[in-house]
């Protein structure tokens, strides 16, 4: 039997080890007639391989976008981040001011102290739901 599993773990690598590790997940919390809220987060990568985040959705709202806020030309704009990768054993940190989530469309109002379910798809084809609390 342990040969058996040795060898199963050398076939199918284990999808924990895919896992990140997310913190400090949160939500700022805006009046119900804004149609867009930003998201933060802390995403850890213990694994020995990187990871791209391919998509991320919820049912909360109607799509969530990556952006990063750049100062261009003297003028703050936000792009979109097509490709957000998180390297081999790193941390990528999502805040005010920099990278964040661009959540569109709330499905419903939202109030401070509510818990928001995003699921993120990674380019491993692996899935992972985080919950995300909604501050002032």
């Amino acid at each position: 039997m342990p040969k058996l599993v040795l060898v199963l773990l050398f076939i199918f690598p284990l999808a924990s080890l895919a896992d990140l590790v997310v913190s400090n997940a949160w939500i700022r919390n805006l009046p119900p007639s804004v149609p867009v809220r930003a998201g933060y987060m802390e995403i850890l990568n213990p694994a020995t391989e990187a990871v791209s985040i391919k998509s991320i959705t919820s049912p909360a709202f109607d799509s969530i976008e990556i952006h990063q806020t750049i100062m261009k030309d003297g003028v703050m704009s936000m792009e979109p981040v097509i490709n957000l990768t998180i390297e081999a054993n790193s941390k990528v940190v999502l805040k005010p001011g920099g990278i964040h989530l661009m959540l569109i469309h709330p499905a419903e109002p939202i109030i401070p102290g509510d818990e928001i379910r995003i699921d993120i798809t990674l380019s491993d084809e692996s899935h992972q739901s985080v919950s995300f609390t909604v501050k002032k």
